[in-house]
């Protein structure tokens, strides 16, 4: 435990003090002052887009995270006077419940099959590796490279990787949730933010509801857990558009920044990216894209497009159509095999019976019935999540007055659930696409037109059954587990682990496996080459 709560510590610190470091560099000049859990959530993101940087260079051992520890703790020290931890006594009670919350969900985790599959053998590459040139044909889902893995990389001590590997998992969920609560409590009462109050109390009771177990995070649910701040954050921020150009400049560039880390950590969630473009349209300040804080955009673009072609020979994996067919290591074959065979996946062609071919499967809704047979349950289940959050928050809530029309960012919520409903259709996996059914549960509650303000005992007793329900499922898992903090064995009792099997490439030196050596992957390179070129491995055709 000991050893848990300590990273946890000291991977907060770096994220908030690199938090930290953005408000004052890029935000002090326009006194767009953010609170502490908003200057931690763009600090983790901030974090993210340098391990894209360092990865060019150096392995995202643990040297990194002990300096910019150390980097971090004299900003605080220096700039202590910046550090916005303004909550009261009962506010910081509620902090500390959720911190213990995640915790409880931390222990409660035990190993995902994605951690098996792919995560866990990207990780411990990047941990010990700069970019390899190829390094998709190792693993064929290496060619992702979510940023979300990138930051597991750089937030885990390498020797302790088994420990940490749901820590940032657990920071994201504190984080989030914390915000969202201490927000919902400053603004139900507000007339003017009854907006914020709406979206943070459904985003709260989802969260608490359907987010009980971290080892099932994997790219997707960190992913629209930061989509969900990206809606609440530009929510509350919109006003910015109406001040100086430059005040406005700065909101455009924070939401296009979390845009940016959304999308590099699961494509599916592309349209984040409705948010900062509708209101540049509405306030028709397109001078912004010639902005010079757009340069930092632009080079984060171009930082992410150039690591996708060193990894995969595409600029986004695994669209074969941006495959460079020129480069020696491109995966262009690869990618239209995976896209089908993913796309097929997703729309249940395993239980398929019958004479279609995968690709005449995926066309023209054939596949809706086999695929409504193996998901209709589940896609029931969390139609029935989203109609009972909307029940209590009807339940938890009063209203005092009718609203004449909708607002700007009424509007870009009916637009997001229209466009994240033809994404669902391409790729019809409920996991992937819980932002569908949160914004589902927000058009519901829109159309009433009403300002709502909180009954405080009511809503306040039904946070507490969502607390204790995420509270009970984890302890009891804890408890049946008969949990002992050992995750090798753990590894071994379930039957995960095998010896990382040695092959040669050339003079390379690579692995087939997961765990316990590096590179590692799941493919024989014996049909491939092998050349070192200005520091970096390539591995080509």
């Amino acid at each position: 435990m000991f050893e848990i709560i300590l990273h946890y510590t000291i991977f907060s610190i770096v994220i908030f003090s690199n938090g930290l470091i953005f408000q004052i560099v890029l935000l002090n000049g326009e006194k767009i002052k953010l609170n502490f859990f908003e200057q931690s959530i763009i600090g983790l993101i901030s974090t993210g887009f340098l391990t894209l940087i360092l990865n060019f260079f150096f392995p995202l051992n643990d040297l990194f995270i002990y300096i910019n520890l150390i980097v971090g703790c004299i900003f605080l020290l220096f700039f202590k006077n910046q550090i916005n931890f303004d909550y009261n006594n009962n506010e910081k009670i509620i902090i500390l419940l959720i911190f213990i919350l995640s915790l409880v969900n931390l222990y409660g985790s035990g190993f995902s099959d994605d951690l098996h599959h792919y995560h866990g053998g990207h990780i411990v590459n990047t941990d010990n590796h700069n970019y390899i040139v190829g390094l998709n044909f190792l693993h064929h889902h290496y060619g992702y490279s979510s940023i979300w893995l990138m930051l597991h990389s750089y937030l885990n001590i390498n020797s302790s990787l088994l420990q940490d590997i749901h820590v940032l998992n657990a920071l994201i969920f504190f984080l989030i949730i914390s915000y969202l609560i201490i927000e919902n409590i400053r603004y139900s009462k507000i007339s003017k933010s009854y907006l914020l109050y709406l979206i943070s109390s459904v985003f709260i009771f989802f969260f608490l509801i359907k987010y009980t177990r971290l080892k099932e995070f994997g790219l997707d649910r960190p992913g629209i857990l930061l989509f969900c701040f990206l809606i609440y954050f530009a929510a509350k921020y919109q006003y910015l558009i109406r001040g100086n150009i430059k005040k406005a400049n700065k909101y455009f560039f924070m939401l296009f920044l979390i845009c940016l880390f959304v999308s590099f950590t699961k494509i599916f969630l592309l349209s984040c990216f409705l948010v900062p473009f509708f209101f540049i349209l509405k306030s028709k300040n397109f001078n912004f894209f010639y902005n010079k804080i757009s340069l930092i955009l632009y080079l984060i673009v171009f930082i992410y497009f150039l690591r996708n072609i060193l990894i995969s020979g595409c600029l986004v994996y695994p669209f074969e159509f941006t495959c460079l067919s020129e480069l020696q290591w491109n995966s262009k074959e690869i990618a239209s095999d995976l896209l089908l065979r993913t796309e097929a996946s997703t729309k249940a062609f395993d239980k398929y019976i019958g004479p279609l071919s995968a690709a005449e499967y995926i066309k023209n809704f054939n596949w809706f019935s086999t695929w409504f047979l193996r998901n209709g349950e589940e896609l029931f289940n969390y139609i029935a999540t989203t109609v009972l959050i909307s029940v209590l928050f009807i339940l938890s809530s009063k209203n005092k007055k009718k609203i004449k029309k909708y607002s700007n960012f009424e509007i870009v919520i009916f637009l997001l659930f229209i466009c994240n409903f033809i994404i669902f259709i391409k790729s019809p996996v409920v996991r992937y696409h819980h932002i569908l059914f949160i914004l589902f549960s927000l058009c519901l509650l829109i159309p009433c037109k009403k300002v709502f303000f909180k009954k405080i005992f009511i809503f306040n007793i039904i946070l507490v059954i969502c607390l204790s329900f995420n509270f009970g499922k984890n302890l009891k898992r804890i408890y049946e587990g008969n949990f002992y903090n050992n995750p090798y064995e753990d590894l071994k009792k379930i039957q995960w682990y095998t010896p990382p099997v040695e092959k040669k490439l050339d003079n390379f030196l690579y692995y087939i496996g997961w765990i316990d050596a590096h590179p590692i992957g799941n493919m024989d390179l014996k049909d491939l080459k092998h050349k070192k070129k200005f520091g970096f491995d390539i591995i080509y055709k």
